[in-house]
Parts: structure tokens; C-alpha cells; sequence
């Protein structure tokens, strides 16, 4: 039987890199596979701790709803904290990165945006919000490293508005800005909320806060 020529694809062949080094096409598949299985672990995680929360989450129960062996989960991560750290960490990217990035002209059209970027983000990524919500109302004797991390990134979030909020208004206090960004960011809280109390118009509720935030802006703002 004719066996492939190297660089076929299936193959066990060598490409040169831009450093001068070679990869194999097997390391390749290797690290594509990891990256495969660390996504895998990572959105398993968020759907059970967003459900379950942080004490009713295992790496037995990860495991069982990825599909992947627990031995799989610890060659990504050292614990369960450290998993649950890093759904924290890609959750808040994705909702920073919906928040932090008004679109519009005028103060009115980059509030609008703002608030239409958070309910998109609640929409498609609901367990990463709702895992965050939970991390901070769990107390534990031992801080946990993704309660840490969600509560320092959250003010991260939080000082990002304000200085968004200072950049439309310049007449807004420091203390002000940040009253109305903490204000923003409880609104959505709330809104979320009510979305899992039952049937709710996510949208129609984030432009009703977009209009409250707006008349409380301009109030502040003399």
C-alpha cells in the first residue's frame, strides 16, 4: 500500500516557521484539540456553576456535562477555583467589551448603545452573567480566586463608565460619575434578574433604562 507523501493532509510533516523553527502537523492538531477541549471545559463549567453555583459545581460534574474526562480538565486547570476563575475572566471580556464600547455622537445615542451592548450581552452569554451574580452574593470564611477576580473586574467596569460618563458630560462631579456607572450597572443587575423571574421584554427594559440613565445624566450634570 502507497503511503502519503509528507505534507498530505494527515500526514506527520514538517512546516517551517517564521522564526526559523519547524512544527509537526501532529503538534498542531495537538494544540487545536486543546484549544477544542479548553473551550469545551470552559462553557460546561459556566452552564453547571451558573445553575448550580460555586459550591454545587465539581470537576466530576464538568466532566460529565463536557463530555471530556476529569483527567482533561486538570491538564487545563489546577481546581475547580482555577476553572471557575477563567469562566469569570472570558464572561466579563465579553460583557466589558459590549460596555466599554459606545457607539454615537451625542451623549443621548452612546447611553442607547451602551445599554443595547449589555442587553445583547445578557441575551447570549446568560450563564457567564449569572454565574457572576452569584459569585458575589456567595460569602465564604476563604475568598474564592474567581469572587475576587469578578468583584475586581466589575469595579474595573465600573471606573470605565464613569470615565465615559466625565468624557459626555465634563460638568459631572468625579463622585457623581461614579454614583451614576454603579447606578447603570444595578439596572441591568435588576433587569437580568426579572428575566429569569419569567417572561420579560429585555430590550424594551434596557430602553426604559436607557431613558432614566439619560434624564439622570443631564439632572446631574446642572
Amino acid at each position: 500500500m502507497e503511503q502519503p507523501s509528507r505534507g498530505e493532509e494527515g500526514a506527520v510533516g514538517n512546516e517551517k516557521n517564521q522564526d526559523g523553527t519547524t512544527t509537526t502537523t501532529s503538534a498542531r492538531r495537538t494544540r487545536a484539540n486543546g484549544r477544542q477541549s479548553r473551550r469545551k471545559i470552559i462553557e460546561a463549567a459556566a452552564a453547571v456553576a451558573g445553575e448550580r453555583g460555586y459550591e454545587g459545581t465539581s470537576i466530576a460534574k464538568v466532566s460529565k456535562a463536557s463530555g471530556l474526562p476529569a483527567s482533561s480538565i486538570y491538564w487545563h486547570f489546577k481546581d475547580k477555583d482555577a476553572l471557575l476563575a477563567a469562566v469569570v475572566e472570558e464572561g466579563v471580556e465579553l460583557w466589558l467589551a459590549k460596555v466599554t464600547r459606545a457607539s454615537g455622537e451625542s451623549m443621548p445615542d452612546r447611553v442607547v448603545s451602551l445599554c443595547r451592548g449589555v442587553a445583547a450581552t445578557l441575551s447570549e452569554s446568560p450563564d457567564f452573567i449569572r454565574l457572576g451574580l452569584m459569585l458575589a452574593l456567595e460569602k465564604r470564611p476563604v475568598e474564592t480566586a474567581a469572587r475576587e477576580l469578578y468583584l475586581r473586574l466589575r469595579g474595573e467596569a465600573t471606573d470605565s463608565l464613569a470615565a465615559q460618563l466625565l468624557d459626555m458630560r465634563p460638568g459631572l462631579s468625579p463622585e457623581m460619575a461614579e454614583e451614576l456607572a454603579v447606578y447603570a450597572f444595578a439596572g441591568g443587575d435588576g433587569i437580568f434578574l426579572a428575566a429569569q423571574f419569567g417572561e420579560v421584554d429585555v430590550d424594551a427594559l434596557f430602553a426604559m433604562h436607557a431613558r432614566a440613565m439619560i434624564h439622570l445624566i443631564d439632572g446631574a450634570a446642572g
